[in-house]
């Protein structure tokens, strides 16, 4: 609101707003236009500064021009940027020539530039490097520092400011993938004199939480020197320190800042956060289709075990089947050749002993034929034995026929 002309040197107020002069904001803009284009003293030849948030769009270059804690914001026409003495890079000291354009739709002032000096490199980029070299050479960019993230987490802890959109980013993104995970959001100033000492608190503190899990440490994009604090050495070696995994994402595309060189994860942006959990959706299908090989190896296992130990059981069956009959095939080869070796052992003595009584019995009675019957009783004699022999023979062969059929 702007003063009225009746407004008091000590800047009391009318009474009344139909008592002020009342302005509209595009009335505003208007006049501070008004007031820059008549302004006769605003005049440089070049602005000194360091490049920033440097970015093409549109075939138009755009970036800040920072000094201290003041930025312009700085615009290369497609059509003059072959005629630029030196290249923009980000970082860079330069000097710029141009003219000053005040927006009137949002308010700003920019510099169209005309020209470009390059001065080298810029103060805080080489604080930047400076800094990284040390925390380099201190370990704590290495890869093998970094812990790896849980494949399960039930909770995680998120660092940024409470009321921003990275925080609703964050939480909306995770809960997207996975619902039932539980957040902590510890509240933490992102830019600004608040900003370091909050996000230590608030790391620290989520560190000694042992119920989280995984702590992030995001905010949402902006311009270059609003990013500072994630470069600063003490955030990092925080960052470094905590035991708990962390993840890092402050929503800047172009350059990595050290607390994301530092961090355990990098992600893009507070959006890409729900990439460190995994989909709920896709558990539940990866558990059902591991349920089921369950089912269907336990399934196989069981069936192969079960023909396995039939087969074993009627190999053994058959084996112990058979040695028993080949033993017992064995005895009694065994008990018939015995048998008939003694039966026929004793045939053998008994035609012996028959022979042997035939014989004396033929003695006796040649001893009793007279001389002249000798050749007659001779020839009966030996008559009468071939007729013995052929009976006894024949008893013989009788009795063993009969007793092999008995056997058989």
């Amino acid at each position: 609101m702007a003063k009225s002309p009746t407004d008091t040197i000590d800047g009391s107020q009318p009474e009344s707003l139909e008592e002020a002069t009342v302005y509209t904001v595009a009335e505003l803009n208007d006049d501070i236009a008004t007031v820059l284009d008549n302004a006769e003293d605003i005049f440089f030849d070049y602005i000194v500064g360091e490049v920033t948030d440097y970015r093409d769009v549109n075939s138009h270059l755009h970036f800040d021009l920072d000094h201290d804690d003041a930025s312009i914001h700085c615009v290369v026409f497609g059509f003059r940027r072959s005629d630029l003495t030196d290249d923009l890079d980000e970082g860079s000291q330069v000097a710029v020539a141009g003219d000053l354009s005040y927006y009137e739709a949002q308010g700003s002032c920019s510099i169209l530039v005309s020209d470009v000096v390059d001065l080298g490199t810029g103060t805080y980029r080489q604080t930047y490097r400076e800094n990284k070299a040390m925390l380099a050479e201190e370990g704590l960019l290495a890869d093998e520092h970094k812990q790896a993230l849980p494949a399960y987490p039930s909770t995680i802890g998120i660092v940024t400011s409470a009321d921003s959109d990275a925080r609703e980013d964050a939480v909306t993104s995770i809960h997207d993938q996975h619902p039932d995970i539980d957040i902590v959001v510890q509240h933490a100033s992102v830019q600004g004199e608040d900003a370091l000492p909050t996000l230590l608190e608030a790391t620290s503190t989520l560190d000694r939480d042992p119920d989280v899990d995984v702590i992030v440490l995001t905010r949402g994009g902006g311009a270059d020197r609003t990013l500072r604090v994630f470069n600063d050495p003490s955030l990092c070696r925080v960052v470094f320190e905590t035991e708990t995994p962390i993840v890092v994402g402050v929503g800047h595309e172009r350059d990595r800042t050290l607390a994301e060189e530092v961090a355990d994860q990098r992600v893009m942006t507070p959006t890409d956060v729900g990439s460190i959990v995994p989909e709920k959706a896709t558990l539940i299908d990866e558990h059902q289709a591991q349920t089921e090989r369950l089912d269907d190896a336990y399934h196989r296992m069981v069936t192969s075990r079960l023909e396995t130990t039939a087969n074993r059981l009627e190999t053994s069956f058959v084996d112990h089947a058979t040695g028993v009959i080949d033993d017992q095939a064995s005895a009694l080869d065994h008990a018939l050749e015995t048998h008939a070796r003694e039966r026929l052992t004793d045939l053998s003595n008994r035609l012996d002993h028959g022979v042997e009584s035939v014989q004396q019995q033929i003695e006796h009675e040649r001893e009793k034929a007279a001389a002249t019957q000798e050749l007659e009783e001779t020839y009966t004699r030996r008559q009468r034995v071939q007729r013995v022999i052929i009976v006894v023979l024949l008893l013989l062969l009788l009795g063993l026929t009969a007793y092999v059929l008995l056997v058989m």
